[in-house]
């Protein structure tokens, strides 16, 4: 077995060397991060992982589509693939990829929670995949999604997280969840883009243990349980290792946050880390993974940013919380980390005045990832309260009981924490929460809160205005909407509407959201979407935007 994985490595290897996958980018930025491993000097390009690039700001550079041609005439669905099992994934897109014999195609590529990643003709209307990857064999099913409380994911876990692609070397990353005669098991996967069979080793299995005496600690030892640990935000490569983080399944069972590393090449681990592993009598809630756990990392699917000095930045959910102590414990904390030859270190951190009640009453800081503003120090992130923080990565501040050491924080939503509210209280109409990262284009942040209208905040001599300069007259769902935005100056935005969760993606004028350019449903029997994910994403490359709802995945762009 060793001698076969080891002959697929060289082949695959040489594949790259050859030239296969060479093309031009449609954005210098979307090209995953750095590569984890190979010899090629034609990078693959394309938009290789979450929201395409390292800085989470969703930024596409695409001069095809415009403000002038993005309407009800000009501009509609092209293309539809369906496939077996939901997507909650974001999907993937590679330019120009080199199949061999199949010729040189833009590929659609889409993971689902069966277990199943398909590559699709991403300029054909065929329904037919160029290949398609089956993870399910006798015995071996998706995990059911009632194993570990309620998830949202629609009847079973599979591939959650958005993957990840190396450029270098056409391999691509990601985690399935399965059940093996009723026991569930959670895989690092890697694959080649260009046939869909086994990169290298092909398979990892993910087992990893810590000290600590937080709850479900045994013998000084803190494991990870697969059964319960989400694999929900995207992966990310970083010299040459893939990066990977866990959440919940809804708060349920004795869970914690979990950052891991794997070398790209021989699917290893490298390091492990959790937020919350270590005892702590006094807490603010009172769940079972409270007193020495909690703190997932989960982001609404946001992948780790990570900026061009090597750090990584992660958000932590509700959870224990003690590091202002001297602790270990980081609940609804952003964390600054490194990866050493130690493993995972915890260089700086951000903690919320008001830890205490968001944690308390499940409106964590951690319903999204960090934006990294470019050619700045500035970071974004957001909370479920509403509420907007606006850092400073070369000192997030620690811990203050007013916020006083941070540039600016700010509500966007209509409703603030306050003490023994209790969780569940801040869930319906009633309250604007903010899940995954912002948008950061021309000097303008664009947030779409749920149960409200989208509205841009602009950025100037490092400060906010808390005031919208726009917004949208439409009103988002109950998870808000996932924006990326073209540089044409389009926010593209997809969301779950009110009517029935159907899919609605948007096309807005960056510059006044007021101007809805189209929308999915203006013309539903030619463009409509399907039932939506909560935080589904557009990816936008070559005058196309790419959107899929539970069941298939679409093609959008200029008719004609």
């Amino acid at each position: 077995m060793a001698a076969k994985r080891f002959l697929a490595f060289v082949l695959s290897l040489a594949m790259v060397l050859a030239g296969c996958g060479s093309g031009v980018s449609t954005d210098s930025n979307n090209n995953g991060g750095n590569n984890g491993g190979g010899g090629s000097t034609a990078q693959i390009q394309g938009v290789l992982r979450w929201k395409g690039s390292n800085s989470g700001n969703g930024i596409y550079t695409d001069s095809t589509l415009t403000t002038s041609n993005v309407n009800g005439t000009q501009f509609g669905k092209k293309a539809e693939f369906p496939v077996e099992g939901i997507v909650i994934a974001q999907p993937l897109y590679v330019k120009n990829l080199n199949l061999g014999a199949a010729g040189t195609h833009n590929v659609v590529i889409v993971v689902t929670e069966h277990n199943q990643v398909y590559a699709f003709d991403a300029d054909s209307t065929s329904q037919t995949p160029l290949w398609r990857r089956n993870y399910l064999e006798a015995g071996v099913t998706p995990a059911p999604d009632n194993f570990g409380g309620r998830t949202a994911l629609g009847g079973e876990v599979g591939i959650t997280g958005t993957p990840v692609i190396d450029p270098q070397t056409g391999a691509m990353y990601f985690v399935t969840t399965l059940s093996r005669n009723g026991v569930v098991e959670q895989w690092l996967r890697s694959i080649d883009i260009r046939t869909g069979q086994d990169y290298g080793p092909g398979s990892m299995k993910i087992q990893a243990s810590l000290p600590g005496d937080g709850p479900g600690s045994v013998n000084g030892q803190v494991p990870f349980d697969p059964a319960i640990q989400n694999q929900r935000s995207g992966l990310v490569l970083q010299n040459g290792n893939v990066l990977i983080a866990w959440g919940s399944f809804s708060d349920w069972g004795v869970y914690r946050g979990w950052l891991m590393a794997y070398n790209a090449q021989s699917l290893q681990q490298v390091a492990a880390f959790s937020p919350a592993k270590q005892y702590q009598a006094e807490d603010d809630a009172f769940g079972p993974a409270d007193h020495g756990g909690g703190a997932a990392i989960w982001g609404a699917g946001a992948a780790p940013s990570l900026d061009s000095s090597g750090y990584i930045y992660v958000v932590a959910a509700d959870g224990s919380f003690n590091a202002d102590r001297g602790g270990s414990n980081y609940g609804d904390s952003v964390l600054k980390m490194r990866l050493g030859t130690n493993g995972f270190e915890v260089v700086d951190f951000f903690t919320p005045a008001n830890e205490a009640c968001v944690n308390e009453a499940d409106l964590e800081i951690g319903s999204g990832g960090v934006t990294l503003l470019p050619n700045s120090d500035l970071a974004v992130v957001i909370n479920k309260e509403g509420r907007l923080y606006l850092l400073n990565t070369s000192n997030l501040g620690h811990f203050n009981p007013t916020d006083a050491q941070i540039p600016q924080q700010f509500m966007v939503g209509n409703k603030e924490c306050f003490p023994d509210m209790g969780g569940g209280f801040a869930e319906g109409p009633d309250w604007m929460r903010l899940y995954g990262n912002v948008t950061f284009f021309n000097d303008s942040v664009y947030v779409a809160p749920s149960n409200g209208t989208m509205r841009q905040y602009r950025l100037t001599g490092g400060t906010l205005s808390t005031t919208p300069a726009s917004q949208s007259a439409y009103k988002f769902g109950s998870r808000g909407g996932n924006s990326v935005i073209s540089s044409s100056g389009i926010v593209w935005v997809g969301n779950k509407s009110y009517d029935g969760g159907r899919a609605v993606l948007h096309a807005f004028d960056a510059n006044n959201l007021a101007n809805e350019l189209w929308n999915s449903n203006a013309n539903i029997g030619r463009d409509g979407l399907g039932t939506g994910s909560g935080f589904g994403v557009p990816v936008v490359a070559d005058g196309k935007v790419i959107y899929a709802d539970t069941r298939s995945v679409k093609i959008y762009g200029l008719l004609q």
